[in-house]
């Protein structure tokens, strides 16, 4: 596929480990918890590339995992979703990622997750990837990765023409100037709060919010994801915003993976900024209707 290849995600395989509970416990706090499951779950990386292609786009992945169980499941997953897995090089020594996410009786997920084998892409890979996939026109990356990394793929793939998308999860403090290698940034409310300088928890008006976010880190797109919200976007036209479809919601894990995916793949079929937006945002909404991450995300 690789010559035929429209979007190129770099990021992480970092597969979850998944609990229930009552509440989040707070910093020293046991809480009891039930539900323990091993489910089909990527990480950012490799769930946005399932995602990509389960919504139709062709898609190529360049990460690291381990020599192991966990990196050949993922391998597998993404193969049977009919991504590229050409560029994913498996790591002798490091093992690959894992996440351990606790979901509370809402849904909402709260997660950690080790660098693993993720740390070990190297930029020698990336540009040979680009190489390989001339064709491609959107390039996709997270923050799962090393930061340094996924920047110098956002630089990169605008170099080269392509629409840099970063996500710029899981929330990270840096130079926010560092971001304009992005063609759209893609944050959501915290990390956005976070990206500032601000508290995660900071009172923040949507439109305040993307306005600064845009205004400092010169990216000319900027989209803010706002979960049950659907979403807020900027660019040098002004803001828009982005309804949400209603549905009942079973699990957002994994539903900021699907807005990114979706956005890419909206993007290649030749739709404006806000139009994909839009279509991204209604493709997350499907996601959330089931439990769980890649079996939940709709083709």
């Amino acid at each position: 596929m690789a010559k035929d290849t429209q979007i190129i995600v770099v990021g992480s395989h970092s597969p979850g480990l998944f609990m229930r509970v009552k509440r989040i416990p707070q910093a020293g706090e046991t809480v009891m918890g039930w539900d323990f499951h091993e489910p089909k779950d990527g990480g950012k990386g490799s769930n946005q590339a399932i995602a990509a292609a389960l919504l139709g786009g062709k898609v190529g992945f360049v990460g690291c995992v381990g020599r192991d169980r966990v990196g050949q499941d993922g391998e597998q997953w993404m193969q049977e979703a009919g991504v590229d897995t050409t560029w994913l090089c498996k790591h002798e020594t490091v093992a690959t990622s894992i996440g351990f996410i606790l979901l509370d009786d809402e849904g909402v997920p709260a997660m950690v997750s080790s660098y693993g084998a993720n740390s070990m892409i190297t930029r020698e890979q990336i540009d040979q990837a680009y190489s390989a996939m001339p064709s491609a026109k959107v390039m996709l990356t997270q923050f799962e990765i090393p930061v340094d990394i996924a920047l110098y793929a956002a630089e990169q793939a605008k170099m080269r023409g392509m629409i840099s998308i970063v996500n710029t999860a899981p929330a990270t403090q840096l130079d926010i100037k560092k971001l304009k290698c992005a063609s759209i940034l893609v944050p959501n409310e915290t990390e956005a709060k976070v990206l500032l300088g601000m508290k995660p928890n900071a009172l923040v008006e949507p439109v305040d919010l993307v306005t600064e976010v845009w205004k400092n880190c010169g990216a000319p797109i900027v989209i803010i994801t706002l979960g049950k919200l659907g979403a807020i976007g900027i660019d040098g036209n002004g803001t828009w915003y982005v309804d949400p479809i209603d549905v009942p919601v079973v699990d957002t894990s994994g539903a900021g993976d699907v807005f990114c995916a979706g956005l890419a793949v909206s993007l290649i079929q030749g739709k404006d900024v806000r139009t994909a937006s839009s279509w991204a945002c209604n493709a997350a909404s499907l996601s959330v209707m089931k439990s769980g991450t890649i079996p939940a995300y709709p083709s």
